[in-house]
Order: C-alpha cells, then structure tokens, then sequence
C-alpha cells in the first residue's frame, strides 16, 4: 500500500522554521519507513474563505491534492512537530477503514493531562486570564455549538487517513462555521474531530505519537512558565536556555512525535540528541 507523510507549511517564517527544527527529523522518519513526504506549501483553497483562516484548516483538503488522493493512507503531521527518526510507524495497525489519533484528554495518560490543565488554570487566574471551562469532551464540543457528541476528543495535529473513508468527512468539517476562527477555539480542532468520530471506526494511537510539550510542560516543568523564576535567571539568559534544553531533551526521548502546539518558540530552545 502506498503512504505518505504530509505537512502544510505557508508563510516564509513558517518555512524557515519547519526547515531549521522540524524538516530533518522527519526526511529521516519517511525514510527509515519508507514513506513519501509531500511538503505543501501553499493553501489547497485560496478563496476568501482559506485566506480567512488559520492554514491549520486546510488539513481538511490535503484530498483534493492528486498525490495524495493516489495513496492508501496518509498521515498528517503539523508543521510544529519534531519526529523521532528512530520511532516506529505511525500507521501500524490502523486499517483503512479507521482513522488513527490520540485521545487529547487521555494524553499522555488521563491523570497527567487533568494535572496539567489544572496547572494551567492556576495559571491564569494568578494572571488575570479568563478562560472558559472545558473540562470534558461535552464542554469541548459544545463550545463550538454541538449539541451532542462523541465521549473522546481525538486531537488532531496527528492524524493517519485515508482517501476514500476520510476525504468527505474531512470536507465537512471544512464546510463549518460555527463559530469564528481563531486560538481559543482551536481552529478546526473541534469540528474535525466531531466529524471524524461521528463518521468513521477510529484507532488510537499510543499517545507518543503525539506529545504535547504544553501538557508535559505544566505537568511536570511549570516553573519554565513562572514569570518569578525567568526572572531570577535575566542576568544568565543563556542557562534559562539550557535548562529548557534539558527538559525538552527529556520529554523528547520519552515521545515519538514531540508536537509544539501554541508553543512553537520553544522549538527553537531543543537540541537534537549527537548520533
């Protein structure tokens, strides 16, 4: 069966950095498993409804391009995502037929993702922030205006598809609208994730193929984000740096794919591991 790995990166910034940080890493994963890797670079629509929003959406069209429509399963890979060359195949053991993601509230397990959102939360109410509660799949969904919905969210900056199951509930949850775009409402998080688990058998995916560094951060390094702790380091800028380093290298080799949603300035702060 032929796959293919397949990323979206628009915006010379983007590019520059998914050339620094992410591109290597996964040249070397396509070909450790043989895999095609279709870089797009450009919006799959370009109307005014594409321009109009985040690039993120256009993960829903990845079908309308002829490379990708010829293969048996594609796996979609954000563009803030280091992979490890040396992980095992994302496809392995997800039928054609399903869909593979990760529980986004079960990642990496139910307990360290509720620590982390509570972390959080502590976070911004210390801060001012107001942030709406969405402490379960039917908060989640529900923000976005579904009445009803699936008991799982599958969070998709990961995700292994195929044409002829996928394409149409990919374009669907293209077609909605809602609520307006933006961060908070994570951009076509919710709709696709609806669409996908509403539509089709799905296969999670051990949850390393998609490691939230803003989960393990606040799960386990919160004090990276104290703005009283940065500041005791003002005067060694460099040794903040080094330590981010070492406990990004740390959540690195525990992950498959280290995925920097929300955070992708951090990736500038990793240094691969020396062969």
């Amino acid at each position: 069966m032929r796959r293919a790995l397949v990323t979206l990166v628009v915006g010379e910034a983007y590019r520059r950095r998914f050339a620094a940080h992410a591109a290597p890493a996964l040249r070397a994963y396509a070909k450790a498993h043989g895999l095609s890797l279709v870089v797009l670079d450009r919006l799959l629509d370009d109307s005014d409804i594409g321009r109009s929003r985040s690039p993120a959406w256009q993960k829903c069209l990845i079908f309308r391009h002829p490379k990708l429509r010829a293969c048996g399963q594609v796996a979609w890979l954000d563009a803030d995502i280091l992979a490890r060359p040396d992980a095992p195949s994302v496809f392995a053991g997800v039928a054609p037929e399903a869909f593979g993601a990760v529980d986004h509230f079960g990642s990496p397990t139910p307990e360290v993702f509720a620590r982390a959102r509570a972390t959080i939360r502590d976070y911004q109410a210390r801060h001012g922030i107001t942030a709406a509660d969405e402490a379960t799949p039917r908060a989640f969904y529900g923000r976005y205006g579904y009445a009803d919905g699936p008991d799982r969210v599958a969070q998709t900056g990961v995700l292994v598809l195929s044409p002829e199951a996928h394409g149409p509930l990919l374009e669907a949850a293209y077609r909605e609208g809602r609520r307006p775009d933006g961060r908070e409402m994570l951009f076509e998080m919710r709709p696709l994730s609806w669409h996908l688990l509403r539509g089709s058998p799905v296969h999670w995916l051990d949850p390393r193929f998609n490691t939230l560094w803003s989960t393990a951060l606040f799960a386990h390094y919160p004090f990276l984000a104290d703005p009283d702790f940065r500041a005791a380091w003002r005067e060694r800028p460099d040794l903040f740096v080094d330590l981010k380093a070492r406990c990004l290298a740390a959540c690195h080799a525990g992950a498959h794919f280290l995925h920097f949603a929300g955070t992708a300035e951090d990736m500038a702060a990793f240094r691969p591991p020396t062969p």
